[in-house]
């Protein structure tokens, strides 16, 4: 039985390193135009709601009147009273500029908080005391 030549078995080896290199050079610049795409898409939503909130106009007895004063749709909104209870009727959506009411019951309540999602990554929230212009009880 006769052996390959070394310069043989030398050509295949080379060819082999290359070939592996190549498969491994494809996935590193696969994961990273993945990777860099999705924190590119974050970064962009976290910037376009840098400091956005919920402004709570008015606060009466059994009602929450929510203001959206930013330049992006905020979205699941839900009004939560001071005890940690969610009110059962949320608001859906806020579009920039919009207003929407959500009705909820004062009780022993000297607090209620809005809390929504901005570009589904940023919770933005709107805050009302008792002892705030906003609180008409």
């Amino acid at each position: 039985m006769k052996a390959i030549s070394p310069m043989i078995a030398v050509v295949l080896l080379i060819a082999f390193t290359i070939g592996v290199g190549g498969l491994v050079s494809l996935f590193v610049t696969g994961l990273t135009t993945t990777s860099t795409g999705i924190t590119g898409n974050q970064s962009e939503a976290l910037t376009r709601c840098a400091g956005a909130w919920l402004n709570i106009y008015s606060v009466t007895s059994n009602k929450v009147l929510v203001h959206n004063p930013n330049s992006q749709t905020i979205t699941g909104i839900d009004v939560i009273a001071g005890s940690g209870e969610v009110a059962a009727d949320a608001i859906a959506s806020l579009a920039p500029g919009a207003t929407a009411s959500a009705t909820w019951t004062v009780g022993s309540n000297t607090s209620v908080t809005v809390r929504g999602m901005c570009q589904t990554l940023v919770t933005v929230e709107g805050k009302c005391t008792n002892k705030d212009e906003c609180w008409d009880v």
